[in-house]
């Protein structure tokens, strides 16, 4: 199957996930439970499968020791309600800094901020028990509908495999079609638009190295282990050579934007040893394609 058609695919089975999602949203007496659907597209919004699992878990226990964190703080309002206009801009201002650096402790905080404005808002019969029970029911639904929309659908369909093959090939082409080039660079032809192609490439380096780890985590988390064996035997020493790689790019790029003083000696000397790392790598993508 086409790597496009297998992200038209899951494309279809993240939509059919959301729908029962909003299914059980609108016809279900559970309270608040929009909050199914919502957990849903929060796990269910990155398209790999590493990702997923790694949100599910995130949400889960982000949840759990969000509202274990509200007790307290309720207790506190409870006593003293002037004391929630103080409360609430602090635990926004926490909530801002950990989303930067941390998803579990921003979905923790998340729960906090919304026990909070509920609190706040005193929500048509709202109580902190009510929406305690509420928010675990709609949290556990969430990540059990996303669970096993993944384990169903994504797992059977090695989209990891295949977009990790799809990056490969493309570095494969990326390689081979730089060697050519870098190869016919001499030192009376270097001007601004031979560096500008070197960033360039460097750049689509850095997009599929990042495809390329990205892809190979969801593989660890899809595949049986005798193929994730194989897989990361010739993948191993891939992220070292392309690091490398463009080590030894960037020492190109200062011979070109230094352009008049640098000998002919000194850029094929660079080209040289580019090419030899080229072919290591380019060894390396055909041993992996050699497994599929």
């Amino acid at each position: 199957m086409h790597i496009q058609s297998l992200r038209y695919s899951r494309l279809i089975h993240n939509t059919l996930i959301f729908t029962i999602s909003l299914f059980i949203s609108f016809y279900s007496h559970i309270p608040f439970a929009f909050w199914v659907s919502a957990t849903v597209l929060v796990i269910m919004l990155p398209m790999d499968s590493q990702q997923v699992q790694e949100r599910i878990s995130g949400v889960f226990w982000g949840s759990v020791h969000g509202l274990i964190l509200f007790i307290p703080l309720w207790i506190i309002i409870d006593i003293n309600g002037g004391l929630i206009f103080l409360i609430i801009p602090l635990s926004l201002a926490l909530t801002n800094f950990f989303q930067i650096y941390n998803f579990s402790r921003n979905v923790a905080f998340l729960n906090i901020n919304l026990g909070l404005f509920l609190e706040y808002m005193q929500y048509g019969n709202y109580h902190f028990s009510a929406y305690f029970v509420a928010r675990f029911m709609t949290i556990i639904i969430g990540v059990a509908l996303a669970g096993i929309g993944d384990f169903f659908f994504t797992h059977r369909k090695n989209y990891g495999l295949h977009e990790f093959n799809e990056a490969v090939n493309k570095l494969n082409t990326l390689i081979a079609g730089a060697q050519i080039h870098f190869n016919s660079l001499h030192r009376e032809k270097l001007n601004e638009r031979q560096e500008y192609d070197l960033i360039n490439h460097i750049n689509s380096l850095n997009l599929l190295s990042t495809t390329l780890n990205n892809s190979f985590k969801s593989i660890l988390v899809e595949q049986e282990p005798h193929v994730k064996n194989l897989i990361t035997k010739h993948y191993g020493l891939l992220p070292g050579l392309i690091k490398q790689y463009k080590v030894e790019l960037f020492a190109l790029g200062y011979a070109i934007s230094s352009r008049l003083i640098v000998t002919e000696y000194k850029l094929r000397t660079l080209i040289t040893d580019i090419n030899a790392s080229s072919e290591k790598i380019l060894t390396a993508t055909q041993k992996i394609l050699q497994v599929h």
